[in-house]
């Protein structure tokens, strides 16, 4: 009879093949890294392994999964807060997203890597987390805008997919800026990563009817928060 395992127990074990493999990645790169140095990693045969990822491929998408389950509680309370307008939501939202990077900085740097790497199948996984995760919570925001007077967008769900979808436009973007400017990292400080952010967020300005410069203040927000981001 198979022994049943409980579910903290295989949620544990879960997280420690992902946290194995995203070493792995940074140590080796995605292409290099074999499910035989994961095994070795986590001291696993090939057949206990494949009750929780049956693929390379299902690794990497579970480190997207892990890193979307992390970062998308803090965007979610900024939303609910009762407190905040639209404007400072909105502000809050991108604040929320920079500090969750800031604070797991290996794990930005392997998934922007992977991104310029152009793998198909991972930036279709992030781009279908950001648009599942992203849209209701720019939505409920936009919405609020609009009724306080502030948003000027007659399709507030399309507004959001809008913004949501310009998150693989930024990652891209951002990172031919940041090779121009000799940047290392995510550091967003060069004069052609600047321009590349000043342009996003006019970008959302545009599409919510905002003034021009109305979230300036938050330009270290989306940097920090790209589609790798």
């Amino acid at each position: 009879m198979a022994r049943r395992v409980k579910p903290d127990e295989y949620a544990a074990r879960r997280r420690e093949i992902l946290d194995a493999a995203l070493r792995l990645i940074h140590d080796k790169g995605y292409e290099r890294m074999t499910i035989e140095d994961v095994l070795a990693k986590v001291q696993m045969s090939k057949g206990a392994l494949y009750h929780y990822f049956g693929s390379k491929q299902a690794l990497l998408e579970g480190i997207v999964d892990a890193m979307t389950e992390g970062a998308t509680p803090p965007l979610e309370a900024v939303v609910a807060d009762p407190s905040l307008d639209a404007i400072a939501k909105l502000h809050a939202y991108f604040g929320a997203s920079a500090a969750w990077k800031a604070d797991n900085p290996a794990a930005v740097s392997i998934l922007m890597t992977l991104w310029r790497d152009e793998n198909a199948l991972f930036r279709q996984k992030l781009a279908k987390e950001s648009m599942r995760t992203s849209v209701p919570m720019l939505e409920a925001v936009i919405r609020q805008g609009c009724d306080e007077g502030v948003f000027d967008a007659g399709f507030p769900h399309e507004a959001a997919m809008f913004i949501a979808g310009l998150d693989g436009v930024l990652a891209d973007a951002f990172a031919v800026a940041m090779e121009q400017d000799g940047s290392r990292g995510i550091d967003a400080g060069g004069p052609r990563a600047q321009r590349v952010i000043g342009a996003y967020l006019q970008a959302i300005e545009r599409i919510l009817g905002l003034p021009d410069g109305s979230l300036a203040p938050v330009a270290e927000g989306p940097a920090a928060a790209v589609r790798e981001t």
